[in-house]
Formats: C-alpha cells, sequence, structure tokens
C-alpha cells in the first residue's frame, strides 16, 4: 500500500521520487547521490527559486504569500548602499510580474477558475511510474473542467536564443520548457492525475519573464512533446532509482563541480575527443 503524502509531511517524504530529484540525478548521478549523503553541498544562486516562490505564494493565497515574506524578510531587502531597507532588484521585478498577472482576465479565469468550479491549489500528486514511486506538487487544479496549470517564470519568452537540443534557433520559452524538462514533467504529473482520478487533464504553462516589462503567455504543450518527456522519464527512472536506493553504482558526468573535486589526472586526451564533446 502507498503511503500517503499530505501538506505537512511532502517536503519531508523519502519514499517517493519527485521530478526535481529525478532532474538532478539525470545531471550526475554522483554528485546526487553524494549531495543525499551529505557529502558534498549544493552552491547555487538561490534567487531565480526564491522569485519563483515570490510569485507563486502571491497566487496560491494571501496566507501563503505572507508566510513567504515571514520566512524570507533578511532575503528581500537590501542591507547596503542606496536602496539599504528597501525591496531588492529582483523581487521589485517581482512584483512587476505579479502585476503583470493579478488583473489578467484570461490569467484569473484560468488560475482561479470561475466560481462554481472545484479548483485546489498545491495539489498534491502521486502514483507509480514504470514501477517507481512518484510524487509532485500541481499549481492549480480544475477538478471540473480537467485541466491544470504551472506557473513558470521565465528569463524572456519571445528573445530569440541557439538550442543546442534543436540545433535551431528558438524562442527562449522553448529553450526553458525543453531545457528544465517541463514537458516531462508536465506528462508526469498529466498520469498522476489519471491514476488518482481515472480522468484526463490537460497541462498548461502560465509563462510570465522576468524583463522589466514582463511578458506573459498560455502555453499548451503539443502532445508529441508530451510523449517525448514521459518516454525520457520512463526510460531512465529506474536506473535513477536504483541508484538512489545504493542498488547501482553511481554514474559520474566528470564535467560538474563535484566531478571535478575528484578528478585524478590519467589518460591524456586528445584535441578531437575535446571537440566531440560539443557534438
Amino acid at each position: 500500500m502507498m503511503k500517503e503524502l499530505t501538506q505537512e509531511n511532502y517536503y519531508e517524504d523519502r519514499e517517493y521520487l519527485s521530478n526535481s530529484q529525478f532532474k538532478k540525478f539525470m545531471k550526475c548521478q554522483a554528485k546526487a547521490l553524494a549531495i543525499q549523503d551529505g557529502e558534498w553541498t549544493e552552491t547555487q544562486d538561490e534567487m531565480p527559486l526564491l522569485i519563483g516562490n515570490y510569485v507563486h505564494s502571491f497566487f496560491e493565497s494571501e496566507e501563503a504569500h505572507q508566510k513567504f515574506l515571514d520566512d524570507n524578510r533578511d532575503k528581500l531587502i537590501s542591507k547596503a548602499g542606496k536602496t539599504k531597507g528597501q525591496l531588492k532588484k529582483d523581487f521589485l521585478i517581482g512584483d512587476s510580474m505579479i502585476d503583470a498577472l493579478k488583473d489578467d482576465e484570461a490569467f484569473n479565469k484560468l488560475y482561479h477558475g470561475q466560481p462554481s468550479d472545484r479548483v485546489e491549489k498545491e495539489m498534491i500528486v502521486y502514483g507509480e511510474i514504470e514501477g517507481v514511486p512518484f510524487k509532485g506538487k500541481l499549481d492549480t487544479v480544475n477538478l471540473t473542467k480537467n485541466y491544470f496549470a504551472d506557473l513558470k517564470t521565465m528569463k524572456s519568452i519571445h528573445s530569440i536564443e541557439w538550442s543546442q537540443d534543436l540545433k535551431m534557433k528558438v524562442p527562449a520559452s522553448v529553450n526553458n520548457i525543453l531545457g528544465f524538462g517541463y514537458h516531462g514533467q508536465m506528462a508526469v504529473y498529466r498520469e498522476l492525475l489519471k491514476q488518482m482520478t481515472g480522468e484526463e487533464f490537460r497541462p498548461i504553462i502560465v509563462a510570465v519573464s522576468k524583463e522589466d516589462v514582463p511578458d506573459k503567455e498560455l502555453i499548451r504543450i503539443d502532445e508529441v512533446w508530451l510523449e517525448e518527456g514521459l518516454d525520457f522519464i520512463k526510460e531512465n527512472i529506474k536506473e535513477v532509482w536504483g541508484v538512489i536506493n545504493y542498488e547501482i553504482k553511481p554514474k559520474a558526468c566528470g564535467c560538474c563541480d563535484y566531478c571535478r573535486s575528484q578528478k585524478k589526472l590519467g589518460h591524456i586526451t586528445t584535441l578531437n575527443d575535446l571537440i566531440s564533446e560539443g557534438i
């Protein structure tokens, strides 16, 4: 029998795999396992996550946003310079993102639903993918109209960038969705919702940019990309779960900060070997 997940035990739970955990092990199994075992500390800029949670909590509820402000007040306020005592610029942009959405009629109808709709915020979903217990949290689920939406903050939506995966120039939102594996995440959440309710749900991404004047879009991921994202997770999930449970020896990517810290010089590489790494 599967363990029931609640808002109280969700983040402490270690019996289910999460999408963020899966992505970390896909980047480097050795590093992710070292972090899991307390042998390595991740060093990364926490600001993008903080801004994302700042915006997310506002649209979850007044109580959730106030709790975020109370828990992170020291990180929100500038402590030096001309802006000492004021909200940091990153969060002023966060306010701009909130302003871009909060009075948008289409956004409010989608995210909050109609008065007669049954809508659940931060809904926990769980089940199995290829026999592996998997969990997730959905920003908003409309159980009446059978869709769910995930709010994604992005550097830009329409500025053109090079996609290493597609070998072509694409809008920045494409790189964001495919690069962060959001198509797989949405596909898994749809599958877990189906397992829990027996019904099909449509996934929608609400994208808002971190530009001084934020852009916004409602994005539907085409079925072909949902299938590709889910297939990728299915193909790798058993190996990842095996590494997490110490049943499979972790692979090292050889390039991350953890792998560099463990590196010992041995064989001599060639220029062609280095060139092939970028292909």
